[in-house]
């Protein structure tokens, strides 16, 4: 007898068999995306409780499975925090003390206690064997008896001493509480970078370095080190790097997924989600006061090309609002790039412009193009009425094209920037009308994949993806009146091809070189100060420095 089915009735079994379990799969997705903002499941299923290896402290319970990224996480966590404390009598003796309840910083602790008198000042300082102390004193938040902060700075996978000092209006401390906090490791990410010691003798700045896009270009969190260049803090992210983080309203601002951001309050807890659905966001955003939105460097899913559209999301609203496609204002050098095999990220869409920083000025915006090494100032951005007023570069990249005459005049005899980034405006108080200020980060690089046959004669010195002598601190003066770009000041930096910034910090500088593995601060003469070297397969993307004063401290 024979017992082996037809071939026919196999695949037909097959077939049915991964359309039930396809069908099966999306049922239980869609049934769990639907619990991560069901309110009464959530409730049920998040609990506070007691911290087992910490006295004094507690924690929250809750399956691996559910999200912290949700309106409605956010909302239940802050509801049982809040019964707790209408249940119990916290004082300062006697806080209320949760690791992370919002999920929204691996090394922070959520503290609250009523205290006896209105307007305290709270300060506190970490203890870890083998580290230097890092201590603050925290924003004065309260007019009020009832008093509540985020505490940041204490080293993972160690035991953390903590000591906090309650002062009264007049300055004098009426009490000091000491508790003891052993922190969960993290292995994501060096506990402490190796640090060299510059031959500046000037002060670093103060503040934490933020390390954006550590080791894998986008599925990484932001972690914040301190000027001994030891870890104090894991922003968790969902599936992006983060570009730069920005303060806003009391809050702070930062990308968290490929096309989403969120704003987050001084107790970690997200007050705002947004999404920029049908985008994806690369390289930078830059908040605009003035109209109160964000303006992105997006992707816009679809499309044959990358890196090369801006949109403006209105954060009152949470729409897109207006965008912009440069195609339509460089169609030329659009039109003439080359198509390699693969672009920059092993995929198939053009990459011609790759627009890597921007800044908004009134109206308008300046964008670097770094496949260009070009300085783009477009005026009245997101108008009928915008154009391009001028362009910033070596005159080799425009020659032959009808943007010749775009191209604002050399002021003296200099090599242009090659592959840049991090193109910065400032507008000093000395300078006349029309006239500014550019910093940025110039590369040094060669590199344009839909250029494969610029010659590039009038960059000397300029280094390969893999191997270049220096990178430099640019700083230029642009003069709109006489139309011209000089070169005021300029300063070698460890080389890296791609992936990196500079910021300036007080009279400081504080630049990232992903390439090379390490971030650097200057001081105001260029010469370094300290610099600060990290383990990674690949690189870190950015790294900027913020003093979160205003924010979390005084």
């Amino acid at each position: 007898m024979n017992t082996k089915l037809p071939v026919k009735k196999i695949i037909v079994v097959l077939v049915i068999f991964l359309a039930a379990t396809a069908i099966l799969y999306l049922i239980n997705r869609n049934e769990k995306k639907e619990l991560a903002h069901n309110h009464d499941y959530l409730t049920k299923q998040v609990e506070i409780v007691e911290d087992k290896n910490n006295d004094e402290v507690m924690e929250v319970k809750k399956s691996d499975s559910i999200s912290v990224f949700t309106s409605t996480y956010q909302q239940v966590i802050e509801e049982k925090i809040l019964a707790l404390e209408e249940k119990n009598t916290y004082t300062f003796e006697k806080p209320l003390f949760i690791y992370n309840p919002f999920g929204t910083g691996s090394l922070s602790y959520y503290l609250a206690f009523q205290g006896e008198e209105e307007n305290l000042q709270l300060s506190y300082s970490i203890q870890t064997d083998g580290y230097n102390t890092f201590s603050r004193t925290l924003k004065q938040v309260s007019d009020t008896k009832e008093y509540a902060y985020q505490l940041i700075g204490f080293i993972p996978g160690k035991t953390n001493w903590l000591t906090l000092t309650l002062k009264n209006q007049q300055g004098k401390v009426i009490a000091t509480k000491r508790i003891t906090v052993k922190t969960k490791a993290l292995t994501n990410i060096d506990t402490q970078m190796e640090v060299k010691e510059g031959t500046s003798k000037e002060a670093l700045s103060d503040g934490l370095y933020a390390v954006l896009g550590h080791d894998k270009a986008y599925n990484s969190n932001i972690y914040l080190f301190d000027n001994d260049g030891v870890l104090r803090n894991e922003l968790v992210l969902k599936g992006y790097r983060g570009d730069r983080i920005i303060e806003v309203d009391d809050t702070l601002l930062y990308s968290y997924s490929k096309n989403g951001f969120i704003q987050v309050n001084r107790l970690g807890k997200i007050e705002k989600f947004y999404s920029i659905k049908g985008y994806e966001m690369h390289h930078d955003y830059v908040y605009d006061e003035a109209n109160h939105q964000l303006v992105v460097l997006v992707n816009k899913e679809g499309k044959e090309t990358i890196e090369d559209e801006v949109l403006a999301l209105n954060l009152e609203t949470g729409k897109v609002t207006k965008t912009i496609d440069m195609t339509k204002f460089l169609k030329e050098f659009y039109q003439n790039a080359v198509k390699p095999e693969k672009n920059t990220y092993g995929g198939d869409e053009l990459d011609w412009l790759h627009l890597n920083s921007l800044q908004v000025v009134g109206n308008d915006l300046i964008l670097n193009s770094r496949e260009l090494s070009l300085v783009i100032y477009l005026e009245n951005a997101f108008t009928k009425e915008a154009k391009i007023r001028y362009l910033i570069g070596d005159s080799s990249v425009v020659k032959g094209t009808q943007y010749e005459s775009l191209l604002l005049q050399k002021d003296g005899d200099f090599v242009d920037m090659a592959g840049e980034h991090s193109v910065t405006y400032h507008k000093h108080s000395r300078q006349e009308d029309g006239v500014y200020t550019l910093i940025f980060y110039n590369n040094n690089y060669q590199g344009a994949r839909t250029r494969p046959n610029f010659d590039w004669k009038n960059y000397p010195g300029t280094g390969t993806y893999d191997k270049g002598e220096n990178s430099y601190y640019y700083e230029y003066v642009v003069d709109e009146n006489k139309k011209t770009y000089q070169l005021v000041k300029k300063f070698a930096v460890p080389y890296s091809s791609i992936v990196s910034n500079i910021q300036e910090v007080g009279s400081n500088y504080v630049t990232s070189s992903g390439m090379s593995h390490c971030y650097d601060e200057y001081d105001q003469n260029g010469v370094l100060i300290r610099e600060f070297s990290y383990t990674a397969k690949k690189y870190a993307y950015r790294v900027f420095k913020y003093d979160l004063k205003g924010f979390l401290f005084e």
